[in-house]
């Protein structure tokens, strides 16, 4: 039987599998995603803060007070009855003194059986109950203060207390016991130096080098003293002056500044505005200037670390990389009319236009939306119009202006504000460079302000995110 060689073959059709294209194109879609998210600028945003800024001075002041040191009139182991900083008042206690080391034993011994005084009592109730009419939650600081006067008051009154009795039981046994009274009012401190009571008459300017500059020496309250020995200092007044050294740096913003000093002391943060008179002493400049508060916070010291403050401003910081410029233009009010279009609060600019159905050029009203207004002057965006067109001057006047609108180009230096979600340009103006921010005026018409949102970066600001506005 013949071999039938008539078979065709076809070729099978290939199925496309829908799943891998569209896994494909799934992942082609993410290739491009994650390449965008990686080489595209993001926009991250800045609140803007306020800031100050001036140029400083560091240097030493002196410290005078009106003061007075007791010294011991006789021999003997001291016992003061108030703390460091308390006021005195005219003759009460201030300390007593005894020849005897077996004093403070004895007063020891007394301790658990002392009792206060009727009056005593009343008094510490009484400083109780003033503090509790006059206090507020926005004061709760001054109850610590409260704690160590009456703590201080307390120890006072019981130690007066028990010397009453103690001398009272056996006044042999307190042959050489004195007692000091307080000849007149004021702040007490227990530290003493050689400049104890030092006039601005008495400064030669040598106290202020390093090695003369030491630290008041607090007396020492336990222990035999000496016949003469410093016993304890009132401070007499309120007042007090500093005396303030200055270098040539300083001396020369003196000079051409204003009549009052501005200066912090090193710990205190205090700005204080003061003014101050110029001393001229053995060729060295000083700044003498008098203080009312605070005093009794530097009875310790007679030294304080000084840093004057120059011309101090106060404005708006942000950073260096969200400023930028804009090509604005500024145009002078006289070419400006109000009330177009029907519109009272309209403003506008007359701009030429060609007719084409008479073949001339004819003035056109154009609203325009002002970023702001100052000086005279109406800034509208470079982007409204064309700057290669004419405009003429508004209103009645002799002989009417032509202008291009390329004239009027100007640039303005700012950054773009992010509050609304999409950039708003808004202008600045520097008061100087710090370092990697910029402080700037606030207040100003179409201005950055207080806790706005700013771009971080500009140079990721793109076209599609900017959008120029007025006020």
């Amino acid at each position: 039987m013949a071999k039938d060689n008539n078979i065709v073959k076809f070729r099978t059709r290939r199925e496309v599998n829908i799943g891998l294209v569209v896994a494909f194109a799934i992942l082609v879609i993410l290739v491009i995603n994650i390449y965008r998210y990686f080489t595209t600028p993001h926009l991250s945003v800045y609140e803007v803060q306020a800031g100050s800024v001036g140029s400083e001075s560091k240097t030493v002041a002196m410290i005078l007070r009106a003061e007075t040191v007791y010294r011991t009139e006789q021999a003997g182991y001291l016992n003061y009855y108030y703390r460091e900083g308390a006021r005195v008042a005219k003759g009460t206690k201030v300390y007593s003194l005894n020849d005897s080391s077996d004093f403070q034993s004895l007063l020891t011994a007394n301790e658990e059986t002392s009792a206060l005084a009727v009056n005593d009592i009343l008094r510490l109730k009484k400083e109780v109950r003033d503090f509790a009419a006059n206090y507020s939650d926005a004061a709760f600081s001054e109850s610590y203060n409260l704690k160590e006067d009456f703590l201080s008051d307390y120890m006072r009154y019981r130690d007066v207390s028990m010397l009453d009795a103690l001398i009272a039981q056996s006044p042999n046994s307190f042959s050489g016991f004195l007692t000091v009274y307080a000849p007149k009012s004021g702040s007490i401190t227990y530290f003493s130096d050689v400049y104890d009571g030092y006039t601005k008459e008495q400064i030669t300017g040598e106290e202020f080098a390093a090695e003369k500059r030491s630290a008041p020496e607090r007396s020492k309250p336990t222990g035999l003293s000496a016949i003469d020995s410093f016993a304890y200092k009132l401070v007499t007044e309120e007042d007090w002056q500093l005396v303030i050294q200055l270098d040539e740096y300083a001396l020369k913003r003196i000079q051409t500044g204003e009549d009052t000093v501005i200066f912090r002391i090193s710990g205190d943060p205090v700005l204080y505005q003061k003014p101050y008179e110029l001393l001229w002493i053995n060729g060295g400049a000083y700044l003498l200037v008098e203080m009312d508060r605070y005093g009794t916070e530097y009875l310790s010291e007679r030294f304080l670390d000084i840093t004057l403050v120059f011309d101090a401003e106060e404005g708006l910081k942000i950073p260096g990389s969200s400023v930028t410029e804009k090509e604005v233009y500024q145009i002078p009010e006289r070419f400006v009319m109000a009330g177009g279009m029907g519109d009272e609060d309209s403003v506008g600019i007359s701009i030429e236009r060609f007719d084409a159905e008479s073949g001339e050029v004819k003035p056109d009203y154009q609203e325009i939306k002002p970023l702001f207004f100052e000086n005279g002057y109406y800034y509208i965006a470079s982007e409204d119009f064309d700057s290669g067109s004419y405009i003429n001057s508004a209103g009645l006047i002799a002989e009417p202006e032509r202008a291009m609108l390329y004239s009027f180009l100007t640039n303005l230096e700012g950054v773009y504000n992010m509050n609304q979600g999409y950039a708003v340009f808004k202008r600045i103006e520097r008061i100087t460079d710090l370092e990697d921010y910029i402080l700037v005026r606030s207040g100003l018409a179409g201005g950055v302000a207080l806790y706005d949102h700013i771009v971080l970066d500009v140079s990721a600001v793109t076209k599609d995110v900017i959008l120029i506005e007025g006020e």
